[in-house]
This record gives structure tokens, C-alpha cells and sequence, in this order.
């Protein structure tokens, strides 16, 4: 009777063993699977972003801008380069991010004060 118990227990641990072992495998593998589409779908957006760019600064070519000024016919010239005025702009202040993150006391500088305090205390006297 005491054999075919601890068989049972046995049996069952080790049921247990390998349940806990084939979950941890395919919990790596769904991962491996996760990361995977991740990486395909970030070199899909990155092409996105190159072809994207390519197109802003193709339109933004002046072969591109005068042939197209030329297909519209409105007689506009692109200017020569003393004719162009650059404008600065103002530069924008984001606005603050508030950290929700513990506040950190520098203890360093406490220490300066309590030095200086010292010292004008005990220079006055």
C-alpha cells in the first residue's frame, strides 16, 4: 500500500515536472513569435518612413518646383539667391513635463550649507 502511494505521488510530480516544463516552451516560443512580428512590422514602418521621406524631399527639389510651376503656366520664376530672405524662428519652449517619479534630496549640498553656516557664525563672534 505504501509503495504504489509514493508511486502515485511520483507519478504526479512528475506529471506536474513536465506540465510546468512543455508551459515554459511554448510561453517562449509564443515570445519568440511575439518578437518576431514586432521586428517585421518596425521594418515595415522604417520603409514606410524612408519612402515617406524620399517623397517630402522630392517635392521639396526645385527641378520638381519649377517644372511644375511650368506645368500650371502662372510665370512665376524661382528666386536667385540674393533674392531670398531667411526668417528665424522663434523658438518654441515645450511644455514641462511634471516627473511623478520620488524626490531626490542631494545631501552634498546640505552639508555646503551647514559648512558655510558654521563658518559665518563662527567668524562674526
Amino acid at each position: 500500500m505504501k509503495s504504489s502511494s509514493w508511486t502515485f505521488i511520483v507519478l504526479i510530480l512528475t506529471t506536474l515536472l513536465l506540465v510546468a516544463y512543455v508551459h515554459e516552451h511554448i510561453s517562449i516560443y509564443r515570445t519568440s513569435y511575439a518578437i518576431e512580428s514586432k521586428e517585421r512590422e518596425r521594418a515595415r514602418l522604417n520603409e514606410e518612413y524612408k519612402l515617406a521621406k524620399y517623397a517630402v524631399s522630392r517635392l521639396r527639389s526645385p527641378d520638381l518646383l519649377s517644372q511644375r510651376l511650368q506645368e500650371t503656366s502662372l510665370n512665376l520664376t524661382i528666386p536667385q539667391e540674393h533674392e531670398v530672405i531667411k526668417l528665424l524662428r522663434a523658438k518654441t519652449l515645450s511644455p514641462r513635463i511634471e516627473h511623478a517619479g520620488p524626490v531626490r534630496v542631494a545631501f552634498l549640498p546640505l552639508l555646503q550649507f551647514i559648512k558655510e553656516a558654521q563658518a559665518k557664525t563662527s567668524n562674526d563672534s
